[in-house]
């Protein structure tokens, strides 16, 4: 099962990924931890690979989690409803993408990824439409999303 040893490299990048730039952007550590419970009111941000990979990336959590997440990297509060909290979400979507993304291998890095799509629909990552995948949950300071990818 070669593909199964790819996807756990690939879901080391990502931890890689998601570390890094919460590090770098954030000023915050970033962890991977246990499946989290159901969201509440969930922001999403979908990205989309096409070339050499084929898929999508979905970085997903709760308004809450989302608000403060937006919070840490505009580095201003944020309220419930502003919008900056979609805008920051899709923003760390495509840095997360971005990142593990420039981890692949040559001809895999080829692949083109599209702008983040977000979205404040109930179902988080489970609107996926591609291929095999896999998810996996992340904390800063006891705040938990998900990132699912579909390859």
């Amino acid at each position: 099962m070669p593909l199964k040893i790819e996807y756990n490299d690939w879901a080391g990048r990502l931890d890689s990924s998601v570390s890094a730039v919460f590090e770098t952007m954030l000023a915050r550590s970033c962890s991977p931890t246990e499946k989290m419970g159901g969201i509440v009111q969930p922001v999403s941000a979908k990205i989309l690979f096409s070339g050499a990979i084929d898929g999508e990336f979905v970085l997903y959590a709760s308004r809450s989690v989302a608000q403060v997440t937006a919070e840490a990297l505009l580095g201003q509060v944020a309220g419930a409803d502003d919008p900056m909290i979609e805008d920051a979400m899709g923003e760390l979507c495509n840095m997360i993408a971005g990142d593990w993304k420039s981890k692949l291998e040559t001809e895999q890095a080829t692949c083109a990824i599209s702008s983040p799509m977000v979205s404040k629909i109930d179902g988080g990552a489970e609107g996926l439409t591609s291929g095999d995948g896999f998810h996996r949950f992340y904390s800063f300071e006891g705040n938990v999303f998900g990132v699912q990818m579909a390859l």
